[in-house]
């Protein structure tokens, strides 16, 4: 019987050369997969098919299923072209021999049920993703509130984290995590003056790993009354933004010490 072997390291070829001498097999054609990986053991099945039909191939020697394909979705259709094809399937680590007979009819058997097993759970794939879809057609994130608050506030001696920050290590987008924590502060659940109070006590926010400018009320408070008499001349409302700017610290870092010396008002905003 003339067979093709495919390996994935020269010395399982060397292996499979020895099993196939021993079996009696004339060995036509050896391929070794030059890549890891499913792309790279997509291409070697590839190139392997291509000549298989040029070299009147009758079997396939492998070591392991799991170096012939990458999912069972590539096994079962790789299965049935080789069946429609009368190769033969030997797989040494998993005792797969289709030489038998009846080796053959039981993997054709595992074919089937395989098949319909994988259509089911890819089915049943589809409807849950369908129900955490929202509107727009996007995943719903789910986002732990007691991780959000402990790297916001910065509970438990932690330090309080940015936004973008917290986005990075809870493996979410920094527009969902400003909405869910938008939507703990309107259920009262967030405290942005305990949070001031743990980023003053370690000097500011991290950024870029250089310690945030330290806050002088003096400073703000003369800021703050310069907007109050800018905004009122325009007919604004004063600029968080600007005093930021000024003093070169964080917005969040001014409302809050703001809000603490009952210079502004509490009220619910968007964070960031």
């Amino acid at each position: 019987m003339r067979v093709a072997i495919y390996a994935t390291a020269g010395e399982a070829l060397a292996d499979l050369t020895t099993y196939a001498s021993r079996r009696g097999w004339e060995v036509a054609l050896e391929c070794v997969a030059q890549r890891s990986g499913p792309q790279g053991s997509t291409k070697g099945i590839r190139r392997l098919l291509e000549v298989m039909g040029a070299n009147d191939i009758h079997g396939i020697l492998v070591r392991t299923l799991s170096d012939l394909a990458p999912s069972l979705s590539h096994l079962i259709n790789l299965g049935r072209l080789l069946a429609a094809q009368d190769v033969a399937l030997i797989a040494i680590d998993d005792h797969i021999d289709t030489t038998d007979l009846g080796e053959a009819i039981r993997w054709r058997d595992w074919l089937d049920t395989s098949a319909r097993l994988d259509r089911q759970l890819r089915a049943e794939a589809a409807r849950l993703t369908r129900r955490l879809r929202e509107p727009w057609g996007r995943l719903v994130a789910t986002v732990n509130p007691v991780e959000l608050l402990t790297h916001w506030e910065g509970r438990r001696g932690r330090r309080p984290l940015s936004l973008r920050k917290i986005a990075r290590k809870l493996g979410i987008s920094e527009s969902t995590a400003r909405r869910r924590l938008h939507e703990l502060r309107a259920a009262g659940k967030v405290d942005d003056q305990a949070r001031a109070r743990a980023v003053d006590a370690r000097g500011g926010l991290r950024r870029g790993g250089r310690p945030a400018n330290r806050l002088d009320d003096a400073d703000l408070t003369a800021a703050w009354e310069l907007q109050l008499q800018a905004a009122r001349q325009r007919g604004t409302e004063p600029s968080i933004a600007s005093i930021a700017r000024t003093l070169h610290v964080s917005r969040s870092r001014v409302r809050a010490r703001l809000q603490e010396l009952g210079l502004l008002p509490q009220r619910p905003e968007s964070a960031g």
